[in-house]
C-alpha cells in the first residue's frame, strides 16, 4: 500500500504544479512558448512536494518550502514583476487551502467525526480527491470568468488584491488548526460558514480586480483609438493639399522640359547643367501610388515617405475597389498601425537590411492584405528604438490589440509570423461584411 500512497501523493502534486502553471500563463507574455519551461516547474515541484509529505513534514513548513521554490523558479524561468509573482502564488495558495478546508469541514459535518480523525490516511486522500474536484472548479470558474485577458492593473491594485487574498488565506489556515481541537458540531459547522463566507468575499474581490482590469484594458483601447482617429482625419485634412503641391510640382517640370526642348535645338552644351538639376529635383519628387481607393492611397503614400526618410527600402504591390464595405477608420487603423510597427522593426534592425513588403489585394469577396518587414528579436528594450510618430502616445501593444479588434468585427482572419529575421502579417477581411454594413450606415 505504501507505493500505491507514493503514487497518489505524487498525483495530487502534479494537479497542483497544473494548477499554479494555469495560473500563472494569464499573467506571462502569450506570444512565447512557454510548453517545456511549465513541464519542468510542473515535474520539480511535483517531486519536491510528494517527497515533504512521505517525509511528513509539517504543513506549514511544507507551504514556505514550496512558496520559496515556485518563487525562484518563476523569477529565473519567466519574464513576470516582482508583484506578479507574488500574487500568483498567493491566489495559488488560496484556492488550494480554502477547497482543502471547505471540503474537510464539510465532511466533518456530515460524517460526525472531529476534523483530526478526518486526517487518517484513508480518510485523507479520500477528501483530497474532493477537494482537488472543488479548487478545479474554483480554477474555471476564475479563468472563464475574469481571467480572460492580461492584466496590466497598476501596481497598487495588484498589493490591494494580494493583502487580500493573503489575509484570507492566514485565516483559512488558523481556522483549520482552531478546528482540529474541536469536537463539537455546531461549532465546526459555524467555522465552515466563516469558511464559505470568507470564499465569497475573496471572489468577489478577485470579480472587482479583474473587472477593473477589463475596464481599465477597454479604457486604453478607446484612448488609442481617439488618437488614431486624430491622426486619420488629419491624413485626410492634409491629403488634397499634398495632391496639390504634387500637382503643381509636375506642372513646374512640364514647363522645364519645354525650356530644355528649345535648348536642345541651341548647338552648345548649356543644357547639360540644367538637365542635371532637373534630375536632382526629379529624385526629391515622391513616387505616387495609385491602388484605385483614395484612402488607401493617401496612407500608402505617406507611410513610404516616413520610411524612405528612414532608409528603409519599400516594395508595394497594392491594388483596391474605389470603394469597399470596410469602414474608413477601421481600414486607415488597421495600414497605420502594421506598418508603424514594421517601421519601428526596421528602425531596429542593421541599416542595410530595413525593407518592408506589402502586398494588398481583393480576392473574390474579401480583401487580402499582407505586410512583411526586417525583424530583429535580439535587440533589448535598453537600446530599443522608438517610432516617434504617433505610436509615442500609445502603450505598447495595444495597435495590435486594435487590429485583432477590427478584424473580430468583421469575422476575418489574422496571422502573425516571426522568426529572427522577419516579421509578417496577413490579414483578411470581408468586403461583403452585411451585417458591419448595416451598423455603419
Amino acid at each position: 500500500m505504501k507505493n500505491l500512497d507514493i503514487t497518489l501523493s505524487f498525483l495530487f502534486s502534479i494537479m497542483d504544479g497544473i494548477l499554479f502553471i494555469s495560473i500563472l500563463s494569464k499573467f506571462r507574455n502569450y506570444k512565447k512558448n512557454y510548453k517545456l519551461i511549465d513541464t519542468i516547474v510542473i515535474v520539480i515541484v511535483s517531486i519536491v512536494a510528494s517527497l515533504l509529505t512521505q517525509f511528513e513534514i509539517t504543513p506549514y513548513i511544507k507551504i514556505i518550502v514550496i512558496a520559496i521554490l515556485l518563487l525562484s523558479l518563476t523569477t529565473l524561468l519567466y519574464d513576470l514583476k516582482s508583484y506578479q509573482l507574488i500574487l500568483i502564488i498567493v491566489m495559488y495558495y488560496f484556492i488550494l487551502i480554502i477547497s482543502e478546508l471547505l471540503v474537510t469541514l464539510l465532511a466533518s459535518r456530515i460524517l460526525d467525526k472531529s476534523v483530526e480523525n478526518l486526517q487518517l490516511k484513508y480518510t485523507y486522500f479520500f477528501l483530497a480527491i474532493i477537494s482537488k474536484f472543488l479548487y478545479i472548479l474554483i480554477s474555471t470558474l476564475i479563468n472563464r470568468k475574469f481571467l480572460n485577458t492580461k492584466i496590466i492593473l497598476p501596481k497598487i491594485l495588484n498589493y490591494i488584491i494580494i493583502s487580500i487574498l493573503f489575509l484570507s488565506t492566514v485565516s483559512m489556515l488558523l481556522i483549520f488548526y482552531a478546528s482540529l481541537d474541536l469536537s463539537s458540531k455546531s461549532i465546526i459547522f459555524i467555522l465552515f460558514i466563516i469558511c464559505l463566507l470568507t470564499l465569497f468575499i475573496s471572489l468577489g474581490s478577485l470579480t472587482m480586480y479583474f473587472n477593473a482590469n477589463d475596464f481599465y484594458i477597454n479604457l486604453q483601447k478607446e484612448t488609442n483609438k481617439r488618437i488614431y482617429n486624430k491622426s486619420y482625419e488629419k491624413f485626410i485634412a492634409n491629403a488634397e493639399l499634398r495632391n496639390d503641391t504634387l500637382s503643381k510640382i509636375w506642372h513646374d517640370m512640364g514647363n522645364h522640359v519645354k525650356v530644355l526642348e528649345e535648348m536642345n535645338k541651341m548647338e552648345n552644351d548649356t543644357h547639360i547643367e540644367y538637365i542635371n538639376s532637373i534630375k536632382d529635383k526629379l529624385k526629391s519628387i515622391p513616387n505616387t501610388i495609385n491602388t484605385g481607393n483614395k484612402l488607401i492611397d493617401i496612407v500608402l503614400n505617406d507611410k513610404y515617405a516616413e520610411g524612405i526618410m528612414q532608409g528603409i527600402d519599400f516594395d508595394i504591390k497594392a491594388i483596391a475597389p474605389p470603394k469597399v464595405s470596410i469602414d474608413d477608420m477601421d481600414l486607415s487603423s488597421i495600414l497605420f498601425n502594421t506598418i508603424d510597427n514594421a517601421i519601428e522593426a526596421c528602425l531596429n534592425c542593421n541599416e542595410k537590411n530595413r525593407y518592408i513588403y506589402i502586398e494588398l489585394y481583393p480576392d473574390e469577396n474579401f480583401l487580402c492584405y499582407k505586410i512583411k518587414n526586417s525583424y530583429n528579436p535580439a535587440k533589448d528594450n535598453s537600446t530599443k528604438k522608438i517610432y516617434f510618430n504617433k505610436k509615442q502616445y500609445i502603450s505598447s501593444g495595444y495597435g495590435l490589440s486594435i487590429i485583432k479588434d477590427i478584424v473580430d468585427k468583421y469575422d476575418g482572419y489574422i496571422d502573425i509570423k516571426k522568426d529572427d529575421k522577419e516579421y509578417s502579417v496577413t490579414i483578411i477581411l470581408h468586403l461583403n461584411n452585411h451585417s458591419v454594413q448595416e451598423t455603419t450606415t
